[in-house]
């Protein structure tokens, strides 16, 4: 069936535009990287993560779509780009001393918009039909369930927040930035949970990639004894858990 938001689903374009040089002098073991993230309209793209090597350096995009990121070493790097909503994208890219190197990234949306608006029979109905196994998965009781309802109701600006009241799961902050944990063995609260989207894994994810208004529902298993076989940890992880976000609907 058909989703309003697919994960992953499009191929991103991505070019490298130009490379400028910069003035001469002394080099240096270190260069920056400037560039800017738009839709496939030219519309710029706000908020988007920026990871380079393996994401050792991060940044995000500004309300211009624009991002710099400094004292990067030079050689090869890798640069990956995610938003929710759009298709990630990745490039690799020499970065070299004595330049400037400049990256424009197109972003294919994966949003749909559907005429109309569905009245709340309609739209439940929709929602059991296109999420039916999250709905048999609340029924059974195992973790805990965030519903649009539920979401909206809260009125929460960030992703963190729409967790924080799980029993299970406690905020951290790493780096300046809001972290969900579960309990491990001996129950000291250090074990990043893993993130799921649309019933896809999404590696290394970060709770300020998501966002409320996205989101239909939620899915939270604290541990491997409440975690579903689809949802279970790859062996050798050093996650605990899952966390399953659905995105919204069509006519949501």
């Amino acid at each position: 069936m058909a989703r309003l938001i697919r994960w992953a689903r499009s191929t991103a374009v991505a070019c490298v535009t130009l490379m400028l040089p910069v003035r001469a002098g002394a080099q240096s073991a270190y260069t920056t990287l400037v560039g800017v993230v738009r839709d496939t309209a030219g519309r710029p793209i706000p908020g988007v993560e920026v990871r380079l090597q393996g994401g050792q350096y991060f940044t995000r995009t500004n309300d211009s779509g624009g991002f710099r990121v400094n004292t990067l070493p030079i050689g090869e790097t890798t640069i990956a780009v995610r938003r929710l909503g759009f298709s990630p994208s990745s490039t690799q890219l020499t970065l070299r001393s004595g330049r400037i190197d400049s990256l424009v990234f197109a972003l294919n949306t994966l949003a749909i918009g559907l005429p109309g608006v569905l009245v709340e029979d309609e739209y439940m109905a929709r929602s059991h039909r296109f999420l039916a196994g999250f709905w048999d998965r609340r029924a059974r009781g195992f973790g805990s369930f965030v519903t649009r309802d539920q979401i909206e109701r809260m009125q929460a600006h960030d992703f963190v927040d729409l967790v924080r009241m799980v029993p299970s799961a406690s905020l951290v902050s790493v780096n300046g930035r809001k972290q969900v944990r579960f309990k491990r063995n001996a129950g000291v609260r250090d074990c990043p949970p893993q993130y799921w989207v649309d019933g896809m894994r999404v590696e290394q994810a970060t709770p300020d990639e998501f966002v409320p208004e996205d989101t239909e529902a939620i899915e939270i298993y604290p541990g491997p004894a409440t975690t579903p076989p689809q949802f279970a940890a790859r062996p050798f992880t050093y996650t605990c858990g899952a966390i399953v976000i659905w995105t919204r609907l069509p006519g949501g």
